[in-house]
């Protein structure tokens, strides 16, 4: 593999984790409220 090639495939990879790690980091929250072990009642006592 010629250094050319390896240095476009090394950028695709880095581009490719930068993006995923910068879509993570902007993701909505599935449960934004209680981070756990607050004292908050599970899902199964609330109304």
């Amino acid at each position: 593999m010629s250094p050319e090639i390896q240095t476009v495939a090394a950028l695709v990879v880095v581009a490719l984790a930068a993006g995923w790690l910068v879509r993570r980091a902007f993701a909505p929250r599935k449960n934004p409220g209680c981070g756990g072990e607050c004292g908050c009642p599970t899902g199964k006592l609330k109304r």
